[in-house]
This record gives C-alpha cells, sequence and structure tokens, in this order.
C-alpha cells in the first residue's frame, strides 16, 4: 500500500513539475482585416487526413479573423503534418496541435506544452462547444493559445466564453471523431496507438469546394450578444431584439436551437441538485427569450401558440390566462405537462410555463422547461427574469411590468409550494470551481482527474452518491468566493495549488482501487478521509507538538 501511495505521487508530482519547464512564447499583437480578407478566409477549408478518416473543417473568421489566419497559416506551413493528437477523453474532447508529438519516443511528459513559438490574443465569441467544434487550447492566460486546438466530442457548455471558437467539422460529412475518441489511451490521456492516433497530412481547401463539399448554412441562432457587469448584477442586452434582462445568480446566457428559440439561460453550475435526473433524461432545465419579428399592420393580439419539446406526445394544458397589466399590455400565460418517450430513463414528463406578448417589433416568449418532479427547483429563475425584463416600447427600454400581476403571482405561488415527490437526487455540478481558478481551465489534466474519479468512480455506488449528495451542498457554499479570490490573488491561487497537491494525491487511490460494492466504496473513501485529515490536520499538528517540545528543553 505504501509503495504504491509512493509510486502515484512520484507520477502527480513530475506532472506538476514538468508544467514548470513549459515554453515561453511571443504574443503576435492582433492584426485588422478587411472584410475582402474575411470573405476570402470564409471560402477556405481544412482536410486533415489520417489512418482511421478525414476531418473537414470550415471556419468562423468573422467571430476569429485572427484565430484562423494563425491556423491556416501553420497548416499551410505543414505545422500540423506528423503532430498527434496526444489527449484523449471520450466524452469530452481531442486535442492536438503540439509539435512535440512528432517524435513518438519523446519525453510523454512534455506533450501538451508545445508551440510555434508565439501566442495569440483570444477572440472568444458566442458560439457554443457542441460536438465537432474547434477551439483553440490554452494555458492559464487567456491570450495563451499558439497551435494547439481541441474538437469536442461531447457538448461542453462550461467550456463557452472561456476558449476561442474558431471553427467546426463540417455537418453532414463523415469524420473520424468517434474513432479517435475510442482509442485506448495511458493514464495521461495520450493514445497507446500513435498510428491511429497522427495527422498524417493537414491541407488547405481554396476554395471550399473545390472537393465537391457543399457549403452548410451557419447555426441561424447565433446571434450577437452583449453581456456586462453593472455593480453586482449581470446584465445580458440584446441589440437586435431589443431585450434587456438581469442574469439570474452564476447562470450563464447561451444560444438556442431550433426555428423559434432565440436565446436560452440556463445554469453554469446547477445548485438544486437536480443534474443527475435531467442527465439522464438528456434535458437541462431552462429559462427560454425568444423573440420573432411581427408585422406592425397585424392585429395587436397576443399568439396562442405555445412552446413544445421535440419529440414529446401532444402537450396537456394545465392553465390558459390572457391578462392585462397595469398600462393595459396583454400578455397570455400557458401552463402545460408533456411526455417525452424513449430517453434514457424511459418516459420522462416535463412541465411548462409560457409568457407571451408583444411590441411593436417582435413577439416575445418567456418560458421555462424542466422535468415535472424538479420543476420548482428553477422557477425563481422565471421569476426574476420576468422581474426585470425589459423591452423597446415607445422608442425606449422599459419593464413589461407582468409580474406584479394577480394571475401570474398566483401561479408562481402554487409552482413554490408543490412538495417533492420524493428525495432529491444527488447533484451533478458541472464546474469543479476551485480546481478550475486554480489551475486555469476546465481543460486541465488536475481538473479532469477530479471530474473522473467523481463520475467515473464515487458515483457508481449508493455511498458514493449519498456523500456526494451532502459534498455539494457543503462546497458550493464556499467555493464560488475562494474561485473568485484566486483568479484576484495570484499568491492565493499558488497556495490553493499547493494545499490541493496532496489531495489530488490520495483521491488518484481510488482510480487504482477495485471497488466492486458498497462495502469497498466505503472502506476506500473513509480511508481517503482519514488520509487527508492525517495529512491536513494530525501530521501538521504533530510537527507542532515536537517543534514547542524541543524548544521547551533547550
Amino acid at each position: 500500500m505504501n509503495f504504491k501511495f509512493l509510486i502515484i505521487s512520484v507520477v502527480i508530482l513530475s506532472g506538476f513539475v514538468g508544467s514548470a519547464f513549459a515554453q515561453e512564447f511571443v504574443r503576435l499583437a492582433p492584426q485588422e482585416f478587411s472584410q475582402e480578407e474575411i470573405d476570402e478566409m470564409k471560402q477556405k477549408a481544412v482536410i486533415i487526413n489520417m489512418n482511421s478518416g478525414t476531418f473537414f473543417i470550415e471556419f468562423f473568421p468573422e467571430e476569429a479573423p485572427n484565430t484562423v489566419h494563425n491556423f491556416l497559416e501553420l497548416v499551410e506551413s505543414g505545422y500540423y503534418d506528423g503532430t498527434v493528437f496526444h489527449r484523449i477523453i471520450p466524452g469530452f474532447m481531442i486535442q492536438g496541435g503540439d509539435p512535440n508529438t512528432k517524435d513518438p519516443d519523446s519525453d510523454r511528459r512534455l506533450w501538451g506544452q508545445g508551440g510555434p513559438g508565439h501566442q495569440i490574443y483570444e477572440e472568444f465569441n458566442t458560439f457554443q462547444h457542441d460536438r465537432g467544434v474547434i477551439s483553440m487550447a490554452r494555458g492559464d492566460h487567456k491570450d495563451s493559445a499558439g497551435s494547439q486546438f481541441f474538437i469536442v466530442h461531447k457538448d461542453s457548455p462550461h467550456l463557452d466564453g472561456e476558449y476561442t471558437v474558431f471553427g467546426r467539422l463540417v455537418p453532414g460529412l463523415p469524420n473520424a471523431l468517434d474513432h479517435i475518441a475510442s482509442l485506448e489511451t495511458d493514464s495521461g490521456n495520450a493514445p497507446l496507438d500513435l498510428l491511429e492516433a497522427r495527422i498524417i497530412t493537414a491541407k488547405v481547401l481554396d476554395p471550399y469546394t473545390s472537393a465537391g463539399i457543399t457549403i452548410p448554412d451557419k447555426n441561424q441562432s447565433i446571434i450577437k450578444k452583449e453581456q456586462r457587469t453593472e455593480g453586482i448584477v449581470t446584465i445580458y442586452y440584446n441589440s437586435h431584439h431589443h431585450v434587456k434582462f438581469d442574469l439570474p445568480y452564476r447562470w450563464s446566457v447561451t444560444e438556442a436551437t431550433g426555428k423559434q428559440l432565440g436565446v436560452i439561460i440556463e445554469p453554469d453550475t446547477m445548485e438544486h441538485n437536480v443534474q443527475a435526473q435531467i442527465e439522464k433524461s438528456g434535458f437541462i432545465p431552462k429559462v427560454v427569450v425568444t423573440a420573432e419579428p411581427r408585422d406592425p399592420r397585424e392585429d395587436a393580439g397576443v399568439s396562442p401558440a405555445f412552446f413544445s419539446v421535440q419529440g414529446g406526445e401532444d402537450p396537456e394544458i394545465l392553465g390558459n390566462y390572457v391578462f392585462e397589466n397595469d398600462d393595459g399590455r396583454k400578455a397570455h400565460l400557458i401552463t402545460t405537462t408533456q411526455e417525452l418517450h424513449g430517453t434514457e430513463k424511459g418516459t420522462v414528463q416535463f412541465k411548462i410555463i409560457q409568457l407571451t406578448f408583444i411590441n411593436s417589433e417582435f413577439q416575445y416568449s418567456i418560458i421555462y422547461v424542466n422535468v415535472t418532479e424538479w420543476f420548482r427547483y428553477e422557477i425563481n429563475a422565471f421569476l426574476q427574469t420576468v422581474d426585470n425584463f425589459e423591452v423597446m416600447i415607445d422608442g425606449k427600454m422599459q419593464p413589461i411590468n407582468f409580474d406584479s400581476s394577480p394571475v401570474f403571482k398566483q401561479l408562481i405561488a402554487e409552482a413554490k409550494a408543490k412538495a417533492e415527490p420524493e428525495s432529491l437526487p444527488p447533484a451533478r455540478i458541472g464546474g469543479c470551481l476551485i480546481a478550475t481558478a486554480t489551475y486555469g481551465s476546465e481543460l486541465a489534466p488536475q481538473v479532469q482527474l477530479l471530474r473522473e474519479i467523481r463520475d467515473n468512480t464515487v458515483l457508481q455506488t449508493q455511498s458514493g452518491i449519498s456523500f456526494m449528495t451532502a459534498f455539494n451542498q457543503f462546497y458550493y457554499s464556499f467555493s464560488p468566493a475562494i474561485a473568485d479570490y484566486e483568479r484576484e490573488n495570484i499568491i492565493f491561487k499558488e497556495t490553493v495549488k499547493l494545499t490541493l497537491t496532496p489531495l489530488l494525491v490520495s483521491l488518484t487511490l481510488l482510480q487504482h482501487a477495485d471497488i466492486d460494492s458498497e462495502y469497498d466504496m466505503l472502506g476506500y473513501g473513509i480511508g481517503i478521509i482519514l488520509l487527508n485529515i492525517g495529512m491536513y490536520f494530525v501530521a501538521p499538528a504533530v510537527l507542532i507538538t515536537k517543534i514547542r517540545s524541543f524548544y521547551k528543553l533547550q
């Protein structure tokens, strides 16, 4: 046991030491590109040839011109030829672009640290990190991207706004993404079969259609947004749709998919112990804001149409109200339930509240959707959104003032008062807040280690689930404040990093343990807890006692 612990400690600590030898780079000043130059980049694509297939990549130069330009130049120079997708995490992403990987006999501890000798400034944008999206990898500093990139294997919204999305795999074409993601890897997520993971050639297609590819339309739901912080309140403002509101605490704005959807507000970090339930059904609780152009010549009445979950049964209407606010503006408030069959969890029932109203240019809807049994836990986000929602009225932004209506108040009160049908499932929190702030990235190996141990080991047993349920309530009561302070104070950040090292070392024991039962989980779990108590409390106390005794003898 002690020998095994020593070996694991050496491996983990060597990874930290290796990161200290990262190469220093020159940061390039961003260039200004004309619309003609941007249009030229839009006509280009890149084909990556591998033994296992190909990747066809299209680009978003309007949103990330310097990033696209940098990538194209590297491809044209042959930079990526012979490099390996050196970091493979199925269900998350595959990462490549490190020249250190060209030599199969090179030190793998240096993989992930190489680059072209320069760095580029970030160009964070509104694109979501959906499957097939290509984004730039980076270090702790936001402006540290160079040549390394990653392809998203599974939708990863927790990366949105933190990495520069600059392209995607061309929709509808075959690609090698699933094959690469399925390759066997070592303990550091590096592939064992380098021939399958190696890029043979990367070539620029100019024009795009030279390979017989039809240019697909971009996701039309991607819209420009402005998000700013005023005091302690984060404001969302969309100038195109003339809509403005405060974001619910620790929630983020992402774009919707579907013809009728404009903007989705969804939790960046789940706080109400619903994530496990949602993940099983393939659904995340949402507040949806839609904005559809309307003909001002049409009748000023509110549309009776309502939102439904795609692929579900016909909705059942629970409540259907047309009411006015104190200003005489009408709104349509409808509550429905809807069943969706064939999910991983079987049949799932959703509950939906939709508030619809109009101004002179748009018809708006504010919609809250969740699985029925957990509906009440996110109702406050819907209430907050309605409460501070503003639209353009008579040439200026004004509140809609529907939340003060007796009808609306009664509906919210009933939703809040409904009792839980059963005990809450464990939280499957998307963000490891302290670890992410400490190591600077959701992609950091240390953060992924924590995720993997949590999801693949701890949450596979009932005792582990019970522990995580209690732990999350405690952890998320203080972790946001610590993470925020880490970003402000580099000394504190380094102190936390040093403090986390023994914890990470101890937790790796769970990866190497043979856990086949609740008894094993309890035994190893208690052992890990006692080990950390010993490292963080008992050992320092003994050391202090010994020092005091020594000085008393002098």
